[in-house]
């Protein structure tokens, strides 16, 4: 989202705007708070990047209009607007990042500090996670992603219309947009299901949006001239219902830029051009409890993510809604602190000049970006932190992560005939299957010679020709990957294709699951923090129970009801006090040797291994 407030220089303020902005920022903070009635809360982003075309390229048109236009006048502006409260706002979540992460989420914050300061944390989301994927809710700077996405399109907005302008004047720019605008949704459509994180995140397939403000911005003069005053309220209210009811019926399902955003997309442009001060619609947005609202509402969306990301990093369980909510009021008095004290002086010349305004956000730039880069390179130091197992090879952060890898050694392996007492072994799966083999292994039951692991990251409907031969040969197959209630049918139809074209016995290994969040669980003191055993999310523990019921006796051992106490909740430590998982899903060197015997003495695995 782009900074609230800022009427263009050229442009009547509409408080109309900042009302429609109150609205999209409640909507992001009231979903990012976990309230199940507004499931479409994560739209106030879509809104907010309608609104942002429409300004953008209103004054960049207006400025063009009248000759104008300043490629220096147009950026310092964005630096003034945005830069400030970003860059004070992310600095300040340094010392709370330092104190409550572990090293895994400190060297990724270190590495979202870098990105964000260059308006590129879009990029490292892609290549990382998933906006929806509950790790997300645990990083503080995750939301600046959309920053990232539009400024890249500031940087190439003017470039587009300058040009467009002075091939072809006010019909190239409407020409240049609408061909953006529709090759982005072309785009989007086409890459929402095979590449839905690049679709969330990244500039091209979210270009339209912003397009789509920029042609009605470009268009209101006309419509405006051709829709009576009188008849307009209407249009601009069925706009407002289009952009607001999905803040209430979608869910993250859609979140992946489709077809169904075309409903708040095209709802909030019709709001823009037909809602104003002169009709009842547009003074009702522009009501002053609203507006104020919008004139905070950047400082808004920069604070509430980080705020509610490290209460849920300091708790030991997932905090309630309710409580994230109580945190709305300090978190909008921040806000305008941070709107009077910072946006406001920032953006007026008179009261910060060019060079302070240069030397302030270089000089916080540089920090942000070394401290980042510190992070990154210690990897959170985790040196420093004996309960991640600093002594395993490496000795770096990620030698958790690569010892989850090390399995990969023996993708495609070939199974040949028995030459010793260990039976021949086929693990199929995805990264759980890796933490299978290296139970196995720390547990000396696998013969490195007569292991093959195979990636099954989806359901089948039939088996193919070469993994109906490794079943042939496979003296025993275990199935294992991660788990969420729908997935439970898919396991079972899995799981009896593997039968079918086997004689050896085919057993599931449960999904398991280490508790809410590691870095809470290392603020208790010594001896309460070795002996916690943590509850196993939810969504775990109903996959859990849901396959136990699926699936026929002797086919499938639970890792919860293995480890689990009378409550199910399981231990965080190793007897030696070392993590049994860093991620709380994936088992480190010491995790695997102290579960690994226990699983593979299960009489379904044992049975067959003799």
């Amino acid at each position: 989202m782009r900074a609230a407030g800022s009427a263009q220089r050229h442009l009547t303020y509409r408080p109309e705007i900042d009302g429609l902005r109150a609205i999209a920022v409640a909507g992001v903070i009231l979903y990012h708070a976990g309230f199940a009635w507004i499931p479409g809360g994560f739209l106030g982003v879509d809104i907010f990047f309608v609104v942002s075309g429409y300004l953008i390229s209103a004054n960049i048109r207006k400025d063009l209009d009248t000759s104008d236009f300043s490629f220096r006048r147009f950026y310092l502006r964005r630096v003034r607007r945005i830069l400030p409260a970003l860059l004070a706002i992310s600095l300040a979540c340094i010392p709370f990042a330092w104190w409550l992460m572990l090293p895994d989420g400190l060297e990724n914050f270190g590495q979202s500090l870098v990105a964000t300061a260059l308006f590129a944390n879009n990029i490292l989301l892609t290549a990382t996670s998933g906006y929806f994927d509950t790790e997300t809710a645990f990083k503080p700077l995750a939301h600046s992603w959309s920053l990232g996405v539009e400024e890249q399109f500031y940087l190439a907005a003017p470039i587009l219309l300058w040009l467009a302008w002075r091939v072809g004047r006010a019909r190239g720019v409407m020409l240049a947009t609408g061909l953006v605008t529709v090759f982005s949704l072309v785009l989007c459509l086409l890459l929402a299901r095979t590449y839905p994180a690049h679709n969330f995140f990244l500039l091209p397939t979210r270009a339209w949006e912003l397009g789509v403000g920029a042609l009605a911005a470009f268009a209101t003069p006309a419509i405006r001239a051709r829709i009576a005053e009188r008849a307009r309220p209407l249009p601009a209210a069925v706009g407002l219902a289009a952009a607001c009811v999905p803040l209430f019926l979608f869910d993250a399902a859609m979140a992946l830029p489709a077809a169904a955003m075309l409903i708040p997309v095209l709802g909030t442009a019709t709001v823009l051009v037909l809602a104003h001060q002169g009709n009842w619609l547009g003074r009702t947005l522009g009501a002053r409890p609203l507006a104020a609202v919008g004139l905070i509402s950047f400082s808004l969306y920069l604070i509430h993510f980080p705020v509610f990301a490290f209460v849920r990093i300091a708790s030991l369980d997932p905090p309630s809604p309710l409580l994230l909510g109580a945190l709305i009021v300090p978190i909008l008095l921040l806000s305008w602190a941070s709107w009077a004290w910072i946006e406001q002086p920032f953006r007026d010349p008179a009261r910060v000049s060019t060079r302070s305004l240069v030397i302030a956000t270089g000089g916080a730039t540089v920090l942000a970006v070394a401290i980042g880069l510190v992070f990154h390179a210690t990897s959170g130091f985790y040196r420093n932190w004996p309960e991640l197992g600093r002594d395993d090879p490496g000795s770096v952060n990620h030698a958790n992560i690569a010892y989850n890898l090390e399995p990969e050694r023996y993708l495609g392996a070939t199974l040949s005939e028995r030459r010793g007492a260990r039976a021949r072994v086929l693990v199929l799966g995805d990264s759980f299957a890796r933490d299978v083999v290296n139970m196995g292994l720390a547990a000396g039951v696998l013969d490195p010679a007569a292991t093959r692991l195979t990636r099954i990251r989806a359901c089948h409907d039939r088996v193919g020709r070469q993994l109906r031969g490794v079943l042939a040969r496979a003296e025993l197959i275990i199935l294992a990957r991660r788990s969420q209630p729908g997935d439970v049918a898919c396991i079972a139809r899995l799981a009896g294709l593997l039968q079918a074209n086997s004689s050896a016995p085919v057993v599931i290994v449960g999904p398991k699951s280490f508790g809410w969040n590691n870095d809470a669980v290392m603020r208790l003191a010594p001896a309460v923090r070795y002996a916690y055993r943590a509850a196993p999310d939810a969504q775990v523990r109903a996959a859990d129970a849901a396959l136990k019921r699926s699936l026929p006796p002797g086919h499938y051992v639970s890792i919860l009801g293995l480890i689990g106490d009378a409550q199910g909740r399981v231990p965080v430590f190793t007897p030696d006090r070392k993590f049994i998982s860093q991620d709380r899903m994936h088992l480190t060197r010491a995790g695997a040797a102290w579960l690994g015997p226990q699983l593979f003495a299960q009489p379904e695995l044992a049975g067959a291994l003799r």
